[in-house]
């Protein structure tokens, strides 16, 4: 039995479909946080995740302390309606895996982001923003490597003036009346 030119064609056109929508990666450089922040918001990002659209159904987080490797399986699903067509019940299955590196580059940490599954690229980097985005706000803002640590500079260098400091106990030149301390509580019998 021979094969039709055309069915070779098809199969390895699928076959190259395949292997370019498998394990997808996405990273992202954290510039002005230690590792041990990074790593601190990469597992409370893990273990609660916000969606807007989605109801998580299962969230298992497996943390690896040592490879600051953090794998995850998830479940979601939600019910999808729109104008004109009936609902629609849908679910994802996540398999995740989050891991803290180091742009050597950039001497920077870097997580990177990949999905053990196949999936459409697309999906994966959207996933992979909506888990950088929660990091990100975890975080809070970075502290840039110019500025110094201390509060006292920081404002000088940012080119906002400092207050002058609040003056010691100066009467306001009114006369006022002392302040009457509070009776003492009688005790009850």
């Amino acid at each position: 039995m021979r094969s039709s030119p055309f069915l070779a064609a098809f199969s390895l056109t699928a076959l190259v479909a395949v292997s370019s929508v498998g394990c997808t990666s996405r990273s992202q450089v954290f510039e002005g946080y230690s590792e041990d922040q990074l790593w601190t918001a990469m597992v409370a990002t893990a273990r609660t995740p916000v969606y807007d659209d989605w109801k998580v159904m299962d969230n298992q987080v497996f943390v690896d302390e040592a490879s600051r490797r953090i794998e995850i399986y998830r479940v979601l699903k939600r019910t999808f309606v729109s104008p004109h067509a009936e609902p629609q019940r849908e679910s994802e299955e996540w398999k995740l895996q989050i891991m803290l590196g180091r742009d050597e580059e950039l001497g920077q940490p870097l997580v990177d982001f990949t999905a053990r599954q196949v999936d459409v690229p697309a999906h994966v980097w959207d996933e992979a923003d909506r888990y950088f985005l929660q990091m990100r706000t975890l975080l809070g803002p970075a502290m840039s490597s110019q500025t110094p640590a201390s509060s006292s500079n920081t404002a000088i260098d940012s080119g906002t003036p400092t207050p002058p400091p609040l003056p010691a106990e100066e009467s306001s030149g009114m006369d006022e009346p002392p302040i009457d301390p509070l009776p003492e509580p009688t005790p009850k019998r």
